[in-house]
């Protein structure tokens, strides 16, 4: 008898809380919201550089900026 692995589950992209609208063809996200999820995903892509602050004054002077 020879062992076999069994089969991996099929990866869902389904919400645990049902429909969810990240996850909807036409999501119901304003323009802004839809620009920051892009931003985002560019971030994390590496798309767009990161950026290191090394004190809360440069922290303020950047949010006010």
């Amino acid at each position: 008898m020879v062992a076999t692995k069994p089969k991996p589950e099929a990866v869902t992209t389904d919400c645990i809380y049902g429909d969810c609208p990240l996850h909807a063809e036409n999501p119901p996200f304003n323009a802004e919201t839809l620009a920051a999820m892009q931003e985002a995903r560019d971030m994390a892509s590496g798309k767009i550089p990161g950026k290191w602050l090394n004190s809360i004054e440069e922290l303020r002077k950047e949010l006010n900026a």
